[in-house]
């Protein structure tokens, strides 16, 4: 495998040189508009001689992690179901005691167990 020399890349950006990145020999940086390229080394199949070529570096993204909020518990998820059942007891005793009386009434008036007031005509 015979080695390639490349002498100078130029960017496709800006046209400005690129030089190695210091900490990194894979990467390419340009003076000019610092942005950052690899070479990408192609096999050519008709020839089978080796081509240069520079793909760019996608960007950094400013990242910052979202810190994770807890839900503040609020004493009723662990007995929410039985609640809700104190809550419907609760609310047919109340009604019990709100017309408890008057349905009472009526149902021995239906069922003739209560005597109506009558009008002394007599």
């Amino acid at each position: 495998m015979e080695q390639v020399r490349i002498k100078e890349l130029k960017c496709p950006a800006c046209g400005g040189k690129l030089a190695l990145d210091p900490q990194n020999p894979n990467i390419e940086i340009c003076q000019q508009c610092q942005e950052k390229y690899t070479i990408q080394w192609n096999r050519l199949a008709e020839t089978g001689q080796e081509e240069a070529s520079l793909k760019p570096l996608p960007r950094k993204i400013a990242y910052e992690p979202v810190p994770e909020v807890k839900k503040k518990k609020s004493g009723w998820e662990p007995y929410g179901w039985k609640r809700g059942v104190a809550l419907v007891i609760a609310f047919f005793v109340i009604m019990g005691i709100m017309y408890g009386p008057k349905v009472y009434r009526r149902y021995q008036m239906d069922h003739g167990g209560v005597v109506v007031e009558q009008e002394a005509d007599e």
